[in-house]
């Protein structure tokens, strides 16, 4: 006498129980993975003088596109912001959006930054560490290097910070693109920034890395700073097989655009590391 066919998909006993056995094994070699997949978020900083999206937008979409999570902050050096912030609480800043990521998912944090963005990237990463990678795009704001030019309005600075706390507004001479021009701030900021012994030295941030990170330093033929090469800043951070210095066909302003594919490949191939390891 044959048996009587089970009430689901009208299939045997045994055959059903087998299928639905399989289902399961499916559901923890594939589904649970996917769960506790690992993200990487990607925070990307602008340049000097420049809105979050000005000449960053390319680098923007291709991250986005290829399934990263960014975030992109007005920072304090923004033309809209115009220096209302240290550099030290631009750091702050930059944590704030690394945690943001962390709590909508993201296991790993890289940092992208253009310009002075890059410089920030690099003290974020000296000063705070746990950062997956860093992609340093057209780095810039070298205070070291123009150490003559600064050094009467750091010293200003340094008065006027002694005298009545810094707080109030003054002129002072920056640099942008190897260009001085008049930075309206007050002597706190403008130190913090400017002062050639201070945090926004990028050479001294690249050698302050406590272990070695993934490093793309892309910078373009056409940016005063290429002439320093590799040498400049690069070469002082600790080596890691996957870091990369190179150059591309592009000004100051046009290296994102120039590199954005580059920089989502680059780190689409980075090895994400497992969760609390």
């Amino acid at each position: 006498m044959q048996r009587p066919l089970s009430p689901v998909f009208g299939l045997r006993p045994r055959l059903t129980l087998t299928l639905i056995l399989a289902f399961c094994m499916v559901f923890c070699a594939v589904g649970a993975p996917a769960l506790a997949a690992e993200r990487l978020g990607v925070v990307v900083l602008h340049d000097k003088n420049e809105p979050p999206d000005r000449h960053v937008g390319d680098v923007i979409r291709m991250l986005r596109n290829v399934g990263f999570d960014v975030l992109t902050p007005e920072m304090p050096w923004s033309k809209k912001r115009g220096f209302d912030a240290t550099y030290q609480q631009a750091l702050l800043e930059i944590g704030l959006a690394v945690e943001e990521l962390r709590l909508g998912g993201a296991t790993q944090v890289a940092l992208v930054g253009h310009g002075l963005g890059a410089n920030a990237a690099l003290g974020y990463a000296a000063s705070r560490g746990g950062v997956f990678a860093i992609a340093a795009l057209a780095p810039s704001h070298d205070p070291e290097r123009h150490r003559e030019v600064f050094l009467p309005d750091v010293r200003k600075a340094r008065t006027l910070l002694n005298t009545n706390g810094g707080q109030a507004k003054s002129l002072f001479i920056d640099i942008a693109q190897d260009r001085d021009y008049d930075l309206s701030t007050t002597a706190e900021v403008y130190l913090s920034f400017n002062d050639p012994d201070g945090m926004a030295v990028m050479p001294r941030s690249c050698a302050s890395l406590k272990t070695p990170v993934p490093l793309l330093w892309i910078v373009g033929v056409g940016d005063p700073l290429c002439h320093l090469g590799r040498s400049y800043a690069y070469s002082k951070a600790p080596s890691h097989p996957e870091s990369s210095y190179e150059e591309v066909e592009a000004d100051h302003q046009g290296t994102p655009r120039k590199a954005a594919r580059r920089v989502a490949e680059w780190l689409r191939g980075l090895h994400l590391p497992e969760s609390g390891k």
